[in-house]
């Protein structure tokens, strides 16, 4: 069973699904509490048919989207003071400002410390947890993408040249070339799974720029559990 991912244009809105083809003689639809949607057709069915019938159950569709995103845990704004929760490889960790230690930040068990006298100043708080997470963002997705690209020995990839940069509304990105990977410097709050998944997911494209068969196929060859990955990642970091 392989799978493809499509974009369904419902009036103004583009609602992207996975579609599976399986031995089966109805079309199935599920919509995940994050938003995702799978379609399930029977083999041999036409794309063209298929969106036809989405089109049709197109506002049901909507309707269960928007209900899933009214409960949908959302991120709060950082405000930066003792005791607020960042995420940081899965796990949560409190904010813990210490003027009177070293000025540096660091993970004590399940705190993330920030040490330094100008602890009053919030904006200095902010930019100093951000620098930290950004370092030890290019540190990590460095080590996993190594650890990524021995599954990949097989086909013979290279090494892409590694950014990490906020973005808005991607995890990773790849160059059509495969010569540069780009990761959103939010991914180091997820955990290492889910990390190699966005990471493996990108080294596909380097095979495979599209979202065909070819390339479900080969995502399914190099991490047959990436959908639950992709899942808990998506309801992590909401």
């Amino acid at each position: 069973m392989s799978a493809e991912e499509h974009i369904l244009q419902i009036g103004s809105v583009a609602v992207p699904f996975t579609l599976q083809l399986k031995q089966r003689g109805t079309l199935g639809i599920t919509v995940f509490p994050d938003g995702a949607v799978l379609v399930s057709a029977p083999q041999g069915a036409e794309l063209d048919a298929i969106s036809a019938r989405l089109r049709r159950r197109g506002a049901w569709i909507l309707r269960t989207r928007r209900y899933f995103e009214a409960f949908r845990p959302r991120t709060p704004e950082r405000r930066y003071v003792n005791g607020e929760t960042h995420r940081f490889l899965g796990r949560q960790l409190r904010l813990s400002l210490r003027s009177d230690e070293a000025s540096r930040v660091h993970v004590e068990g399940m705190l993330l410390v920030v040490g330094g006298a100008e602890l009053t100043d919030h904006s200095t708080i902010r930019k100093r947890v951000s620098a930290w997470y950004s370092s030890q963002a290019r540190q990590i997705f460095a080590e996993r993408l190594q650890a990524c690209l021995a599954d990949f020995a097989p086909e013979g990839i290279s090494s892409p040249k590694l950014t990490v940069r906020r973005l808005t509304h991607r995890w990773g990105s790849m160059s059509r070339d495969g010569s540069h990977l780009v990761l959103n410097v939010r991914l180091v709050e997820a955990g290492r799974p889910e990390i190699d998944y966005v990471i493996t997911h990108e080294l596909c494209h380097i095979l495979h720029p599209n979202h065909g068969r070819s390339f479900f196929e080969l995502l399914d060859r190099k991490m047959p559990d990436w959908a639950k990955r992709k899942m808990r990642l998506e309801r992590a970091l909401a």
